[in-house]
């Protein structure tokens, strides 16, 4: 009986480190594996409990975000100097068959690149559901916009990206989360310009280039203290909007607004104050500060 004993206590003694070993490795391949076992548990996760959700008709959707934190690429042009709007629609309804008859509060947060900085025109919303039947307009919609700003001012460069993350988070009467992140490129669009000039001449050409299947309104802005519009250029006589500053008592232009048509080249003179200056310019040179700027 006792030579029993003893001959299970060394038997498992003789396992423990097996065991141990075999523990070790488990542990080894959870934790190497662990990241995409956390990932596709959260989705998964989230695909069912969106779909219950479903259940109970409550729908916070938008077109920009969603349960999968999805990169939406912005294919609108941006200077990468001036304020960029970008707008995020957000809806209680799947179709208009199927939406969600109570408000949705939820709250916005929102996060960027380092040469960006955002904000945003509310940090929470409500999204109207349908028992308000006093409503005629608005049910089951809502947006915010986000505005994004260059970095402490310094311009971004041609082709550079900066992007933008949202998470917005449905509080009441459900809680949910969609996310998305938004990616803008500078100098993205199809419409740019260039500066023809040389030394001596006494006036400069912008050429804008609309390659676009779409016809656009586009803006010169300048300083008349070093140029001039010509007046009777075809883009000063179609223009729609334009400002002007004083100067010495009198009024001059210094920004203008007039549609481009699509698949077109525009060309607009301006007169130099100083004809020995040469403002050159092409969306290559990314050192240079164009003297006089556009934006669409």
């Amino acid at each position: 009986m006792d030579n029993r004993k003893n001959e299970k206590r060394r038997s498992t003694r003789k396992n423990k480190p097996l065991n141990l070993i075999i523990i070790l490795i488990i542990l080894v391949v959870v934790i190497f594996f662990t990241p995409n076992i956390i990932s596709a548990a959260k989705y998964v996760y989230n695909v069912a409990y969106d779909h219950y959700l479903a259940s109970m008709d409550f729908y916070f959707k938008s077109d920009k975000l969603n349960i999968e934190h999805s990169e939406y690429q912005i294919t609108n042009n941006w200077s990468g100097a001036q304020t960029h709007t970008i707008t995020v629609n957000m809806s209680s309804k799947l179709n208009d068959m199927a939406f969600t008859y109570s408000d949705i509060d939820y709250t916005i947060t929102v996060t960027c690149s380092d040469n960006v900085e955002v904000t945003t025109s509310k940090n929470s919303g409500t999204i109207i559901g349908t028992n308000h039947t006093e409503i005629l307009e608005g049910h089951n919609q809502d947006s915010f916009s986000i505005y994004v700003n260059p970095k402490n001012g310094v311009a971004l460069q041609n082709t550079e990206t900066a992007w933008v993350d949202v998470c917005a988070k449905a509080v009441s009467p459900y809680e949910q989360y969609i996310y998305g992140k938004l990616i803008i490129e500078v100098g993205s669009s199809s419409i740019y310009y260039e500066i023809v000039d040389s030394v001596n001449s006494p006036y400069l050409t912008v050429n804008i280039v609309n390659s676009s299947a779409q016809a656009s309104n586009v803006t010169l802005s300048y300083n008349p203290q070093q140029v001039l519009l010509d007046m009777t250029n075809r883009f000063y006589i179609n223009n729609a909007t334009s400002t002007d500053t004083p100067i010495n008592g009198y009024d001059y232009l210094n920004s203008i607004t007039a549609n481009v048509p699509s698949l077109s080249t525009t060309s607009v003179k301006f007169y130099k104050v100083d004809a020995s200056q040469n403002y050159s310019y092409s969306p290559t040179d990314t050192n240079v500060t164009p003297i006089i700027t556009l934006s669409h």
